[in-house]
């Protein structure tokens, strides 16, 4: 699934290329992908000016005139492609937008992925939206120790959980803990409050590397513009158990924390 990094890189090269046009047409190819409280058809954007796009946690946020807004969430599969038709396009394209000057097409083999269109307002009441913890880099590493100290289940699991920070997802939960030399599976009441912080500052350096390196193209993966990103050449520990750890040699370990593979080394995380 597209994390932090991967969104913030999408929401980028869409805004670089998209702001200001005006919607000349978008339409929904395939309802299911409609988010379940979008009650605005797709039709309500035409002739409504793109004014900004950002991100929330690992939500995409479009911004129209006329106080319209459009919610995406990519889930596992979803990819937004400025421009350009997949090679399988009438069988996984759900929805398009077309602009004054540019198409924009939502594909999604698995179609996890869902869209919706609401008044601005309704934003605050969004099911999704409304309950998302704070983001990694609004907060300082004294707040980040304090949200999660007093948490008794598995760091990866609490860094994991969108209610608690957003936009942290399996690669940089375990890339962030190898950098803080934190066992994935260690338990924030035995954490002290420094190694804690420690954590935070890893947290922030480890999605700053992988925004400019724009993301990670681990499975489906692809920016705005159709292509991989390069964070995948610098991952450390995630999806490496078996392999040497890069810092001390030891073989790195694979554990499952709540359904998901974590990996580690047990020589540097303690």
């Amino acid at each position: 699934m597209p994390e932090l990094p991967e969104v913030e890189t999408i929401a980028r090269d869409l805004s670089s290329v998209l702001l200001g046009q005006k919607v000349r047409k978008a339409e929904f190819l395939n309802s299911s992908i409609m988010e379940n409280g979008g009650y605005l058809s797709a039709n309500v954007l035409e002739n409504k000016r793109l004014m900004a796009i950002g991100r929330r946690g690992k939500n995409l946020l479009f911004y129209f005139s006329e106080n319209l807004a459009m919610v995406i969430h990519l889930k596992m599969t979803g990819r937004l492609i400025l421009d350009k038709l997949g090679p399988d396009s009438d069988k996984h394209l759900h929805f398009h937008i077309q602009f004054e000057n540019h198409r924009l097409y939502f594909y999604d083999v698995r179609k996890f992925g869902r869209i919706g269109i609401f008044e601005k307002q309704a934003l605050k009441n969004h099911p999704r939206l409304s309950k998302l913890g704070p983001e990694p880099f609004a907060i300082d590493a004294s707040e980040f120790a304090r949200i999660i100290k007093n948490r008794n289940k598995a760091v990866k699991l609490i860094l994991l959980d969108q209610q608690v920070v957003a936009g942290i997802g399996n690669i940089y939960a375990d890339e962030s803990l190898f950098d803080a030399g934190i066992r994935p599976d260690a338990r924030p009441p035995r954490i002290s409050v420094k190694r804690l912080k420690r954590l935070h500052k890893s947290v922030v350096k480890v999605l700053k590397k992988a925004i400019s390196r724009r993301g990670s193209s681990v499975d489906d993966y692809l920016d705005g513009f159709g292509k991989s990103g390069q964070f995948q050449k610098l991952i450390k520990v995630y999806g490496r158990h078996g392999e040497d750890c890069p810092k001390c040699g030891t073989l790195l370990k694979r554990i499952v924390l709540g359904g998901r593979s974590s990996h580690y080394c047990p020589k540097c995380q303690h």
